[in-house]
């Protein structure tokens, strides 16, 4: 009986070691990758606590390395309770475990870093990425903020050791007391969300910032040519602290270095207040008076700029009071244009109506770009609410040059009902006086003759982006009638290119490499369109299609293409020389029938379609690599000018067997 006891005391004892094994073997995870994982798109952030030593010895970046001893913390606190404490120049090292399920094997994941500093990224014990460098190595310091997140082939199934090797020495970076975030997600709805974020944010960010830096141009130099009225000098100096004050905040979101990054945030926050304290200035003199309210503004604006140029002093409120600034120059704009409308002040219901939208407007996106980071995705794949964005961004966008047109539009109006009334009483007046009032009607047409060619440059202006986004005969018809038709053309030739591998390749190279290369690659092949008379219609990933012969018809359109053709293969030989990462591209060109013309009625884009399209398709995809493939059509048009080599009847998808030719040099 009493060995019996023992027997099942000893049972218990082992099961309550194999139970805790196995909690903790599946509390050690700091994340799992499955299957989905990569179904839903997950983004998982490694905010559970890493093992982390401060010291360098890169043995730590083994698995099997021994961390039993080291210490716990989540990364965006381990500095604050250790390492302060001790050096704060030494290098610290964290490790944690991922481990990637049977059904996720040999994926590519992507790691997205929040930091501010130096660090070296190991997988399994290889070095897989370095970001900035390391004074611990006797370089100069430079600590970077990625961009772009780390792709890599998260291997076999089981645990992987994601080891980091960490420095920052600036005292003036936030990250050097808080460390840094790391999440890992799917690189396909990454790379993808991160492209929207970008694209929205240039056009967003930057195309109201030159609206503004326009609106500076036009305001001062309406200043200048009439000094007596301030009010266009003060609105120009609030547009310019706006535009300088938006690019900084958008190129801030585009570098990675930490220096140029805080350096960007000084001259976005004296630009904002810069803006605002004229804006204060321009509305008090439009419709109030300098009074208590601008003094205590401008007071608190040149405590912040102080607090601002000393980075070092233990404050913390520089951000709610920028905010407190900004909101209260709105609300005072509100205030007074309220109080200037209901006082019934001429004009004032006019450019009133377009500020308190304008500013209501503006003071939403600010807050939301604050507060978001500069995030400006809204809901990504909600129609609605992209649209709901885009219609309110085009109001934004004219609210306030449409008030400004129609507040000059009335008092041109106001000034001429007053010349009639001016010109019945002069009749009973001397000559001397008639004359006086002569010159002040020949002042007012001047001004009138002045502000009107403005907006005749204004409309140039216009009419100038429009035809670099149009052919001119569809910018021209679509100016004429508000509309374009789209045509058939009977005769032309369309070219198809494509990269081979691209895919393999940005998995290979890094997707930040791979864009650069198509970028390049890609603006080489617009000016061999532009040499040849070819329109470029659309690039689609790493294709580029553009066609020969319209929209004015040419009857040398199928050698056209084919000398692009073999130019652009030429290039890419050249660039796989100096280039040992260049891509591979196959070209096909197809001659027949299309019909072009504009899609849609918002953001217009110019496209062809028919069976000339897709037969050019055809063309590329048979091809060979670095090789000019063209169909029977295009062949009899060029036979005499070039020599080919003939490859027969080639089946092709959905069109049968077509004869094809590659095209050799002329």
């Amino acid at each position: 009986m009493k060995y019996i006891k023992n027997i099942y005391l000893l049972f218990l004892i082992l099961f309550s070691l194999l139970f805790q094994a196995q909690i903790k073997t599946e509390n050690s995870c700091n994340a799992t990758i499955n299957d989905k994982f990569f179904r839903e798109n997950q983004y998982i952030r490694l905010d559970k606590p890493w093992k982390f030593k401060i010291g360098d010895d890169k043995i730590w970046a083994n698995k099997n390395s021994d961390d039993s001893k080291w210490e716990n913390s989540i990364t965006d606190e381990f500095v604050n309770s250790k390492l302060q404490k001790k050096n704060p120049q030494d290098v610290v090292w964290l490790r944690t475990i991922i481990c990637i399920d049977s059904t996720a094997e040999h994926q590519p994941l992507a790691l997205e870093f929040s930091s501010g500093a130096a660090m070296d990224i190991y997988w399994d014990g290889k070095l897989i990425k370095r970001y900035g460098k390391f004074a611990k190595e006797g370089e100069e310091p430079e600590y970077v903020n990625p961009i772009l997140p780390l792709i890599l082939n998260g291997g076999a199934a089981g645990t992987h050791l994601l080891a980091v090797r960490y420095e920052n020495t600036e005292p003036f970076a936030d990250q050097a007391i808080k460390g840094f975030q790391i999440s890992i997600s799917n690189p396909n709805s990454t790379v993808a969300v991160m492209m929207r974020q970008i694209l929205m944010r240039g056009v967003l960010i930057q195309g109201i910032a030159f609206i503004f830096l326009t609106l500076f141009l036009i305001h001062f130099l309406s200043f200048l040519f009439y000094r007596k009225d301030r009010s266009n000098l003060l609105f120009s100096l609030f547009n310019l602290g706006m535009s300088v004050f938006l690019l900084a905040w958008f190129y801030s979101f585009e570098t990675e270095d930490v220096k140029t990054n805080v350096q960007l945030g000084y001259i976005s926050s004296f630009a904002g207040l810069f803006a605002a304290v004229f804006l204060s200035v321009m509305l008090n003199s439009l419709f109030g008076k300098i009074g208590l309210r601008f003094k205590i503004l401008a007071s608190l604006s040149i405590i912040l700029c102080f607090l601002i140029m000393f980075p070092y002093m233990e404050f913390d409120f520089e951000k709610p009071l920028f905010i407190f600034i900004i909101i209260s120059v709105c609300l005072e704009a509100l205030y007074l244009v309220i109080r200037a409308i209901i006082k019934k002040i001429p004009g004032s219901i006019i450019i009133g109506v377009g500020l308190l939208f304008f500013f209501i407007i503006l003071i939403g996106t600010v807050l939301y770009l604050i507060y978001s980071g500069g995030n400006l995705e809204v809901n990504p794949g909600n129609s609605f609410s992209e649209m709901s964005v885009f219609i309110i961004f085009i109001i934004f966008i004219f609210s306030l040059p449409f008030t400004l047109s129609a507040f000059l539009a009335w008092r041109s109006a106001n000034d001429n009902k007053n010349l009639n009334l001016q010109i019945e009483q002069v009749k009973s007046l001397s000559y001397e006086k008639q004359q006086i009032l002569q010159n002040q009607n020949d002042l007012l047409e001047n001004q009138v003759n002045e502000r009107t060619s403005e907006l005749q440059k204004e409309k140039q202006k216009t009419e100038n982006l429009l035809l670099n986004i149009l052919p001119h005969e569809v910018a021209e018809e679509l100016k004429e009638k508000g509309s374009s038709e789209a045509k058939y053309y009977d005769e032309v030739s369309v070219i198809f290119t494509d990269f081979v591998n691209f895919t393999q390749s940005s998995e290979r190279l890094g997707a930040e490499k791979m864009l650069t290369e198509l970028n390049e690659c890609f603006t080489e092949f617009d000016r061999i369109m532009e040499k040849y008379n070819l329109e470029k219609i659309k690039t689609i990933g790493d294709a580029y299609l553009a066609v020969s012969g319209l929209p004015i018809a040419n009857e040398a359109h199928a050698k056209n293409a084919v000398d692009a053709g073999l130019e652009i293969l030429s290039y890419i030989q050249q660039r796989k020389k100096d280039t040992p990462n260049a891509l591979d591209i196959r070209i096909g060109i197809h001659s027949g029938s299309v019909i072009a013309g504009i899609v849609g009625v918002k953001k217009f884009a110019y496209d062809i379609w028919g069976d000339t399209v897709n037969t050019a398709a055809r063309m590329e995809q048979n091809g060979s690599l670095g090789r000019l493939n063209i169909s029977e059509a295009t062949y009899y048009l060029v036979e005499n000018d070039f020599s080919f080599e003939h490859r027969g009847k080639i089946e092709t998808k959905g069109k049968g067997a077509m004869e094809m030719y590659f095209v050799n040099q002329i």
